[in-house]
């Protein structure tokens, strides 16, 4: 018979005073490690809806949905789908809009809604054809970003006077087909582009 290597007889001593390194779970609550990577969650006051997540996930397991005629976006996160792989938080502009939780039971039983985790934020879209520009906290963190450069952006500049409640006889609307004086409106990058074409164009033929 062979005798045992010191690091094999080392190890065997070790092991009967050293505690159990599983958890007794599922008879005792299971506490997850600090940087254990479970189940992500959206914050409701730090997302802003960007979509930066939806773009970067993997597994698709993050889905969002535009309502158009609502002016609505819905970002969902189904846990059945996700790999827990964390690039949502990692990529997410505010770095606090998503994070990863400590939950590891994310099983359900017939409604995957269950365990799903959504969030909701008003649309701005074009007033001339109706294409999304963004969600209005998307809007408000970007122009937070950029300080007074904001006021080179149109549509930043009309998102600041609403949050400043400046009050204005001024009521915007969009009266087919689109101008130059148009370009102030909360239109997209195409419209604007178009509006400015057709300004060039008029001198042109003058």
């Amino acid at each position: 018979m062979k005798k045992p290597k010191v690091r094999e007889l080392k190890e065997a001593i070790t092991s009967l005073f050293s505690k159990p390194y599983t958890t007794k779970f599922p008879y005792q609550e299971h506490k997850p490690f600090p940087r254990f990577r479970g189940k992500p969650n959206f914050n409701q006051e730090k997302c802003v809806g960007c979509g930066g997540c939806f773009q970067v996930c993997p597994s698709k397991a993050i889905d969002m949905v535009d309502d158009i005629e609502n002016k609505k976006r819905i970002l969902i996160h189904n846990p059945d789908r996700c790999i827990f792989c964390g690039e949502c938080e990692r990529n997410c502009i505010t770095k606090e809009g998503i994070k990863l939780t400590n939950q590891f039971d994310v099983s359900y039983l017939k409604d995957i809604s269950e365990v799903q985790n959504k969030v909701e934020h008003n649309l701005i879209v074009c007033i001339a054809c109706g294409e999304i520009i963004g969600t209005e906290k998307h809007i408000k963190f970007i122009y937070n970003k950029l300080g007074n450069l904001a006021f080179s952006q149109p549509n930043l500049i009309t998102q600041l006077i609403k949050d400043l409640n400046i009050t204005t006889e001024y009521e915007e609307k969009f009266v087919p087909p689109i101008n130059r004086q148009d370009i102030l409106k909360v239109i997209c990058p195409k419209c604007r582009r178009i509006s400015f074409i057709k300004d060039e164009t008029k001198k042109t033929k003058r």
